[in-house]
């Protein structure tokens, strides 16, 4: 028998409506009704929790239904890459933020390198700028709590203002060619700030992943 159908059994079996299933389960009755038509199937968490409902064992839930193991092996494969991919992306910025850093404390000096040097580091900080993109973009905010994201933005503006201060920087308005530099200035600034925010606080999800 398929998932599907032992989800219509148990249920009937209780007396159940999809509805009262859906609130024991907090959750939608059409998430319900798409389990029940073989659809969609829940994530590991969720089948535990109809485990412990119709006092039934995984074993039972998932024997027979060879699409539905399939399903959790082709989904378990496809969240080890992304694991794979979140860590190889924040090492990437870990190694990111050292050249920052480096750069910004003046033990890297791009004013003495050739112009095809320069060419090459701005190459390599658009690549640093994406894969923070890529890391903010594929990391898992509803990790977050109130307080950790206010944490988050204050971490980002202390970084910001560090940055600035030890750079020494001074913003000039006086003309058009100073408004571009101090542009400039500013959204490099920026990028560094927020690769150093992603390196402190993604770091526990990238321990999880890589373990």
């Amino acid at each position: 028998m398929k998932f599907a159908d032992k989800m219509k059994l148990y249920r009937r079996q209780k007396g159940w409506t999809q509805q009262d299933v859906a609130e024991r389960l907090l959750i939608s009755r059409k998430t319900i009704s798409s389990w029940e038509n073989g659809r969609s199937y829940p994530d590991i968490f969720m089948l535990v929790q109809i485990s412990d409902l119709y006092h039934v064992s995984l074993d039972d839930l998932l024997r027979e239904d060879h699409e539905m193991i399939n399903n959790y092996k082709e989904e378990h494969t496809m969240n080890a890459k992304k694991d794979n991919t979140f860590t190889i992306s924040y090492i990437i910025n870990f190694l990111s933020c050292i050249y920052f850093l480096l750069q910004t404390i003046g033990l890297v000096k791009t004013t003495s390198l050739s112009s095809i040097w320069r060419v090459v580091l701005g190459v390599m900080f658009g690549i640093a700028l994406l894969n923070v993109y890529y890391l903010i973009s594929k990391c898992d905010w509803k990790k977050f709590k109130g307080q950790e994201k206010v944490g988050v933005i204050i971490t980002l503006i202390i970084i910001t203002v560090l940055l600035m201060k030890i750079s020494d920087y001074r913003f000039n308005i006086s003309d058009s060619y100073n408004n571009g530099r101090d542009f400039g200035i500013g959204f490099v600034t920026a990028i560094k700030s927020i690769a150093f925010v992603a390196l402190i606080w993604l770091y526990p999800q990238f321990k999880k992943r890589k373990g």
